[in-house]
């Protein structure tokens, strides 16, 4: 029995020392709100391949997450925050996003696992879409892979989208300027580039990892008598390691930029994006180098939306064969909100894969959709 006591007050001395300034409940000034979305898409329609693969006619998909979020105003003026996203179903990255941030009149910086700043800016000048989105990835969903497309990887990369990435939530530190006559200029720096997904490591493997990825941006948002403007650029490198550098591989460079127009209801828009330098993999035999485009055009009036969305990607992938892979997706779609955060829609969607080496796949879809938002 002594014994015991011993060692809960050893536990709790060993606490007190680790822990000097723990504070109570009620001292503290930060409260988490639950934030998140969850998305749910069902598509009936025809797939085909070269391989002729009997491939089903519906498809159901959802993603969604939780977000905890929470900030504090000090006595200083300063805005501390934090938040975490939980993915809403089994992932490999169950927690998505992961970072603090400190907000005052010099801008806003943020710290931990998150997309490099001018990936978060550059949204709003991508093809609008009312229904299924094609510039994010979500072609994907419907539209049957293809052996060898993609090998360099796609995610983050021309051949999905226009807004690529050094990676994925790396670990970074990024800088949003106040807003000047509608432009900010942000700025990010991550140590270590993982190969796939989130990394918490702050200290790169110079001998086997991408590392001291920069990217700057600038972006632009106001209106003019009526008409919104919005416009955005991003520039991202980063240095390739030892090992790739041996086998024949450059740093990576990226470049992309957009432009919108919104007047009475109306929106057009369109982005490009090339990978200059690509990423590649560790023996330099593939490549995600390549360029994309969006373009796009959207209507909404009281509670409902129209969109039609073209997006072309195109990448060297294998290096030793001639060649690109390739995607083209055609989506047109109308939307109705049921209520605040609550849409319902209805897309047509037209995919095309199309691998360096002459095998592809295609796909028309129907898609009926509900996003929550909450």
């Amino acid at each position: 029995m002594r014994k015991q006591l011993l060692l809960g007050t050893t536990a709790l001395m060993v606490g007190a020392i680790a822990v000097p300034n723990l504070a109570t409940a009620e001292e503290m000034p930060l409260r988490l709100d639950v934030r998140g979305y969850k998305n749910e898409f069902f598509g009936i329609g025809n797939a085909d391949d070269s391989v002729g693969t009997d491939w089903g006619n519906t498809n159901l998909f959802n993603d969604g997450e939780i977000h905890f979020r929470g900030e504090t105003a000090l006595d200083n003026g300063l805005t501390i925050g934090v938040q975490v996203e939980l993915e809403a179903f089994q992932s490999g990255d169950q927690v998505d996003e992961s970072y603090a941030y400190i907000q005052g009149d010099f801008g806003k910086l943020v710290v931990g696992n998150e997309n490099m700043a001018n990936y978060n800016t550059f949204w709003g000048v991508t093809a609008p879409a009312v229904g299924t989105p094609i510039n994010s990835g979500w072609i994907t969903v419907f539209v049957p892979g293809v052996t060898g497309f993609g090998t360099a990887g796609s995610f983050r990369s021309p051949l999905l989208t226009t807004n690529i990435d050094v990676g994925n939530d790396e670990n970074t530190i990024s800088y949003y300027s106040p807003r000047f006559a509608g432009f900010q200029f942000t700025g990010g720096f991550a140590p270590a580039v993982a190969d796939s997904g989130a990394g918490q490591a702050g200290q790169a493997n110079e001998g086997t990892q991408y590392h001291n990825a920069l990217g700057i941006g600038f972006n632009f948002s106001n209106s003019f008598g009526g008409v919104d403007l919005g416009a955005a650029a991003g520039y991202n490198r980063g240095s390739a390691d030892t090992a790739r550098e041996a086998a024949g591989a450059d740093d990576f460079e990226q470049i992309k930029v957009g432009l919108s127009v919104g007047v009475a209801g109306f929106s057009i828009a369109g982005s490009y994006a090339n990978s200059l330098e690509g990423k590649t993999n560790a023996a330099n035999t593939v490549t995600n180098e390549g360029q994309s485009f969006d373009i796009g055009a959207s209507y909404s009036t009281g509670p409902w939306g129209a969109s039609v969305t073209y997006f072309h990607g195109e990448q060297e992938d294998t290096i030793a064969t001639a060649g690109d892979d390739e995607t083209q997706a055609f989506v047109g779609a109308v939307s109705y909100a049921l209520g605040p955060g609550i849409t319902t829609s209805f897309s047509l969607m037209y995919g095309k894969f199309e691998e360096e080496g002459g095998a592809d796949a295609d796909a028309t879809v129907g898609i009926l959709g509900i996003a929550i938002s909450f």
